[in-house]
């Protein structure tokens, strides 16, 4: 899995791996927060008998936005490590490679834009309850008392944000080995070393590669 042979092949997995992990903790985490925030709107109404609600839209679309984009982290970082693992040597064709990357591309804008604005709205914004007076207002925050209606008192909030921005990280550092590697591939090739067939032409052999030989 981390033979240094084929370019960056070690760099791609290390990276891939942080950016599906990462994003994938930061997903169940929102996913959990949302459940939560959606049961306590349940709880307000049915208490209520549907007189008071609970209005939680910035963060349910913030956690929505980071739940679509990690998701689209592992499609298409785990998809990619796959063919790594199991086809190191083959070389893809450039269609293949520049939709892989704009598609990497758009992911990671994706997930950079999920980390702005779920930490602008955890960071910032509360729920509210509406219908009802302000005493029974305060009464429903009391005793549903979690999750909080101001987002960045509750702890699930705050650690799905901070494990956001390390995947964002690991995502940028995943999209910049994943460009490195492709144009190394459409230059040279997946080896480390420039690969050429013996008879100076890329002929397929029943269905396999030519026997490659080094340049020295």
């Amino acid at each position: 899995m981390f033979n240094a042979r084929w370019h960056l092949r070690r760099e791609r997995m290390i990276f891939y791996q942080l950016a599906m992990n990462t994003c994938l903790a930061a997903e169940c985490t929102a996913t959990y927060s949302l459940a939560k925030y959606s049961s306590l709107e349940d709880n307000v109404r049915a208490t209520t008998n549907g007189a008071a609600t609970v209005h939680h839209n910035d963060i349910f679309s913030a956690q929505c936005l980071t739940i679509v984009s990690c998701v689209l982290v592992a499609t298409i970082f785990g998809a990619d490590m796959f063919f790594l693992i199991f086809w190191p040597r083959r070389k893809y064709p450039r269609w293949y490679n520049i939709t892989k990357q704009a598609l990497a591309f758009i992911i990671m804008a994706a997930v950079a834009a999920a980390t702005l604005f779920s930490t602008i709205v955890v960071a910032s914004h509360s729920a509210t309850i509406s219908g009802v007076d302000a005493a029974t207002q305060q009464e429903l925050t009391e005793f549903y008392y979690r999750p909080p209606l101001l987002y960045r008192k509750w702890a699930v909030n705050i650690a799905y944000v901070v494990v956001l921005w390390v995947g964002l990280v690991c995502t940028v550092g995943a999209t910049v080995v994943m460009f490195m590697a492709a144009k190394h591939e459409g230059n040279i090739g997946t080896g480390n070393k420039e690969l050429v067939p013996i008879d100076e032409m890329h002929e397929k052999v029943e269905g396999r590669d030519a026997p490659l030989r080094e340049i020295e």
